[in-house]
């Protein structure tokens, strides 16, 4: 398994997996006792996109870590994941 620090993620172009610029990390939120990331808290590309996403209190879009499927010069997420998270708002 290969390690990434954290630092390196900052302001990483985020896409899903069907190739929709997402926007770009701004921070990430981690459990307190587990150490796991639990969000990933993104500046959103367009107005539209933070209007589909929930998003904290400065406008960023909150992406549970759960939905990347991978990490290497970008990150992908799953579109499939994101669908669900609009289900839920509604």
């Amino acid at each position: 398994m290969s390690r990434i620090l954290a630092s390196s993620l900052r302001d990483m172009r985020v896409l899903t997996d069907k190739g929709l610029r997402v926007g770009n990390i701004f921070d990430l939120e981690v459990d307190e006792d587990t150490g796991e990331v639990e969000t990933l808290l993104i500046k959103p590309e367009t107005q539209e996109i933070a209007q589909n996403l929930s998003t904290d209190a400065d406008g960023n879009a909150m992406v549970p870590f759960s939905s990347v499927v991978a990490i290497r010069d970008y990150i992908v997420i799953s579109e499939k994941s994101l669908a669900v998270q609009q289900l839920k708002r509604k």
